[in-house]
């Protein structure tokens, strides 16, 4: 993910699913496993996401309030940022609801 004028977001470290999750190209790419749900994902990207198979590219460009909006992510994402993000689906998981 991007800021707009193409500042990357760069993570300290990897979130999602842990035992999967990684960091490359110095925090700035972010390789993990998602659950696609309200919970887990910001709404633009819950939207944006929608309806992709497997083997999909977007590129998606979120407005600030279906981002981070009016707080941001501090030291991270400016508050009122709006992100580009680039998401390509490698793999569809069933995942154990137990």
């Amino acid at each position: 993910m991007w800021l707009n004028k193409g500042e990357p977001i760069r993570w300290e470290r990897p979130w999602g699913l842990i035992d999967r999750a990684r960091l490359e190209d110095d925090g700035e790419t972010l390789l993990t496993d998602l659950r696609i749900d309200r919970e887990n994902l910001f709404a633009g990207l819950f939207q944006g996401i929608e309806g992709m198979r497997i083997g999909g590219k977007r590129k998606l460009k979120i407005s600030p309030h279906l981002a981070y909006g009016e707080t941001g992510i501090p030291g991270r994402v400016p508050a009122q940022a709006t992100i580009i993000a680039e998401i390509e689906f490698i793999e569809e998981r069933k995942w154990d609801h137990n």
